[in-house]
């Protein structure tokens, strides 16, 4: 069991953007687009992961969990490799429309994969935990990557996108040592997609994941315009663009750090404890920096660290109320939800922002949402039957891992 873990954190290692994000935009900017045109080529990409999430969500459930992984790192290479050859906005459009199919492929079945694996062995409890690690392992690889990918666009403008193909090609070899979980034992077809639609109504109209799915969905939004629109925010208290690369290295270790608590964390304050503290978290956050926009600095810290930290536990508890066949169409189907809530409030944010200023705007979707959680929190209590809530029910898995060794 530990080695298999071991190889899962290479295979998520190998999922890492850190070369290609830091300069993907100077990039761009370099073959001819203005900042219009790669506003345009971004948002298709989220909105073609909003199209793409249910149909490969059903794909990894027809075709078994790493054909579907190996699918998704195959067509990341081709995409990285596509970029050095692209030249217009049309190029660069075609490029992300099928990246943002390669990331839903990964999106919600390599969780899938792991926590089918733990809860054959009898250690689902311990899902927050090591998709934590998991997480934390991508996002230092990422973080030490950035900080590359300076150095090798200095040398040559497409060398960051190569190594991204090259890193993404070295995540197959690894991926065929890890063992078929159980929906996978023959990759024989288990869902139609009359039985995927059907799911996903069924799924969604439980009060149990509905709920949670629109109480995520509203602190998406602050997730997702705070990354979009955090950058003009922070030159507007004063950080300088020289200043931005480093900020976002020390993003990523933060985030490394944030995820590989998450277990713990929960452990200590249960699940319901982890999703009702984002109430109270970005309500005080978000308007202190209304008021002291220097504050805006640790907030957007903050901001990658709580987000980091509850995927895994929002992931967990919604894998604890879904049945095997189907997990990956379901989990994608959520995904889908948030990347829409996300895409929309980009969209409809950006001439609000420019209206009255980023550091406002953001201060104020963040404190906005936070009353419209609460409300929807006592309203409807999102998470219910709530196994984690404390130590006493974890501590027994825990001692089940520590049998099986520490990975």
């Amino acid at each position: 069991m530990v080695s298999v873990l071991r190889r899962y954190y290479a295979y998520r290692a190998t999922l890492t953007n850190g070369f290609y994000l830091p300069v993907s935009v100077i990039y761009m900017e370099t073959r001819g687009l203005g900042l219009a045109e790669i506003g345009f080529v971004q948002g298709v990409f989220l909105f073609g992961m909003v199209a793409a999430e249910l149909p490969t969500g059903y794909l990894a459930d027809y075709l078994g969990r790493r054909r579907t992984l190996a699918l998704g790192n195959t067509v990341t290479a081709s995409v990285m490799t596509a970029f050095v050859f692209a030249s217009t906005a049309t190029h660069f459009t075609a490029i992300y429309l099928l990246w943002a199919v390669a990331w839903t492929l990964q999106s919600g079945t390599s969780d899938a994969w792991l926590y089918e694996l733990l809860e054959r062995e009898g250690l689902d409890g311990e899902f927050a935990r090591l998709s934590g690690r998991a997480e934390s392992i991508l996002l230092v690889v990422s973080a030490v990557s950035a900080l590359g990918a300076g150095v090798l666009y200095t040398a040559d403008p497409v060398f960051p996108f190569t190594a991204n193909a090259a890193v993404a090609a070295l995540g197959l070899p690894i991926l065929f040592t890890l063992p078929q979980t159980q929906n996978a034992k023959s990759d024989e077809p288990q869902m139609t997609l009359r039985r995927a639609a059907s799911l996903l109504r069924e799924q969604f109209t439980r009060p149990s994941i509905g709920w949670l799915v629109l109480y995520a969905a509203l602190f998406n939004v602050v997730f997702s315009v705070t990354r979009v629109f955090e950058q003009p925010a922070l030159r507007e208290v004063g950080v300088p663009v020289a200043g931005l690369g480093a900020l976002y290295a020390g993003f990523k270790l933060v985030s490394a750090v944030a995820t590989s608590a998450a277990g713990p964390i929960q452990d200590r304050i249960g699940t319901r404890g982890v999703m009702l503290s984002l109430v109270p978290i970005f309500g005080v956050l978000y308007a202190s920096f209304a008021v002291v926009p220097l504050l805006l600095i640790p907030a957007v810290f903050v901001r990658r660290a709580v987000s980091q930290l509850v995927r895994p536990v929002r992931n967990e508890y919604i894998n604890d109320r879904l049945e095997n066949v189907g997990r990956a169409t379901v989990l994608s189907g959520v995904s889908m939800v948030l990347s829409l809530a996300s895409g929309t409030a980009n969209v409809l944010g950006g001439p609000v922002a420019e209206n009255i200023g980023p550091v406002m705007f953001l201060a104020a979707t963040g404190v906005a949402v936070s009353i419209a959680a609460g409300v929807l929190w006592l309203l409807t209590s999102p998470i219910r039957g709530d196994s984690s809530q404390g130590t006493a029910n974890s501590r027994t898995v825990g001692d089940a891992s520590a049998n099986a060794g520490d990975p």
